[in-house]
Parts: C-alpha cells; structure tokens; sequence
C-alpha cells in the first residue's frame, strides 16, 4: 500500500450512521464556505445561509473566474474548466420562486461547465 493509500484510509473515520455522517460533511462544508468567503456560517445556520442559492452561485462565478485567469496564464488545457458563469439575483429571499431560480441556475451551471451528473 502506498503512502496517500495509507494516509487516506487512515484519515477515513467510521460513522454510525448516515446522520452522523451528514452532520460531519455539513461541519466540514461550512468551514470551508465560512472561511472561504470570510462569512458567519456554520453546522446549525448552513442550510439558512445555501437556501437563496446566492452564495452557490457567487461561488460558481468565483470559480469561473478562477478557471479563466488560469486559462489565460496558461493557455489552452485538457482539463475541462468552467467557460461560463451564473446569472443569478443576490437579494432574492429564502422561499421565494427568485430563491428557487438560483439554485436551479447553480445545478444547470454544475451539470453543464463542471460535468457533475
């Protein structure tokens, strides 16, 4: 087994159950979204401050912009890399169609320039 193998197997912490295990992914997603993007974000406020679908589509226009200066200093790659980024309204509050939209925006976005089914 090499090294990473080991390292990685190792870092791998059992979870009783598929709770505990969300609970961790949610702790960990807010970490690093809160430091990130210097925000007051953590486990218990997570799905409040996602359910405008604001910040997930800053964030894919962050790493569209990321990919392009990458492009830029780089030139062409065989990497796929985001081309383009999310049309999205930042004011729009929690449960209403505007909220909706941008979450849906940020899927399509995932599912076209990131390829995640």
């Amino acid at each position: 087994m090499s090294g990473i193998q080991h390292a990685s197997n190792q870092s791998i912490k059992p979870f009783k159950s598929s709770e505990e295990y969300l609970y961790a992914m949610k702790e960990d997603l807010a970490e690093w979204l809160g430091d990130l993007y210097n925000i007051d974000i953590d486990v218990n406020n997570i799905l409040e401050v996602l359910e405008t679908g604001a910040l997930l589509c800053a964030h894919a226009n962050n790493v569209s912009r990321v990919a392009d200066d990458f492009l830029k200093r780089t030139g062409p790659t065989e990497i796929q890399l985001p081309a383009s980024g999310v049309t999205f309204v930042s004011s729009a509050h929690p449960t209403t169609f505007l909220a909706r939209d941008n979450v849906t925006n940020f899927i399509n976005w995932c599912r076209k320039e990131m390829s995640i089914p």
